[in-house]
């Protein structure tokens, strides 16, 4: 159901249910080793606090308040660890979270940051997730092109992230898979690559060769080394 391939400070988990999974990719922030301290913390309690929370019965809006709930917990998590540790000041991560249901072909995502998902059908490639970056706010002010978001001097300054602030907003996303590839990935591969490179790839290859030519693309095209995603299918 789920492949996935991850480098350095980002993290990946791919949990498998009996007729479900969970895919969680996030991206540290705060240097490489207190950056990869809150990936992982961040990874790490969103899993934990889902497979303790959830019941195979639960309806959407359940769902929906258990994935949020446990964003919420990481990111309390990572502020009090950061403010009870002055040299881990200022750590924090990207999350993007999916649940993907075999039973009712849905897909349930959450997420903060720049990290990405994406769904690509046939030979269209549609991001679900709205980047909360400082870049996109000035696109959505009609302030920048998206041609001028690609080189901007600030286009990794985030304005939202786990365990940066006391209190979180956390996006959600429901959407019927119908057969899509799902993509989650940080930065490392939708900064340097576009959708359309993207999407041929997603859509001319098997979930496993996808995420490892995904990744190979990336790396050719001067990406950097945290280069971390997950892509899945219902099958």
């Amino acid at each position: 159901m789920a492949y996935a391939e991850m480098k350095n400070q980002d993290m990946v988990v791919c949990e498998i249910f009996d007729d479900a999974a969970l895919i969680i990719v996030c991206d540290g922030m705060g240097g490489e080793n207190h950056g990869k301290y809150a990936s992982t913390i961040a990874s790490e309690v969103v899993r934990s606090k889902f497979i303790a929370g959830y019941d195979r019965s639960f309806a959407s809006k359940t769902l929906k308040n258990l994935l949020v709930s446990t964003v919420t917990v990481a990111n309390s998590v990572i502020f009090n660890t950061s403010h009870a540790e002055p040299e881990k000041s200022g750590m924090g991560s990207t999350c993007v979270a999916a649940f993907i249901d075999a039973k009712s072909d849905t897909v349930h995502i959450v997420n903060v940051g720049d990290s990405r998902a994406y769904l690509c059908r046939g030979d269209t490639l549609e991001q679900i997730t709205r980047d909360h970056s400082f870049v996109q706010l000035l696109k959505d002010q009609g302030k920048i092109t998206e041609e001028e978001t690609v080189n901007h001097p600030k286009k990794n300054m985030l304005i939202r992230a786990v365990g940066v602030d006391r209190e979180i907003e956390v996006d959600y996303f429901e959407t019927e898979l119908q057969g899509a590839k799902l993509l989650i990935c940080t930065d490392g591969l939708h900064g340097c690559c576009t959708d359309e490179e993207i999407k041929n790839v997603l859509s001319g290859c098997d979930i496993e060769e996808a995420a490892k030519k995904l990744v190979d693309m990336a790396l050719e095209k001067g990406g950097p080394d945290n280069i971390t995603l997950a892509v899945a299918e219902n099958s």
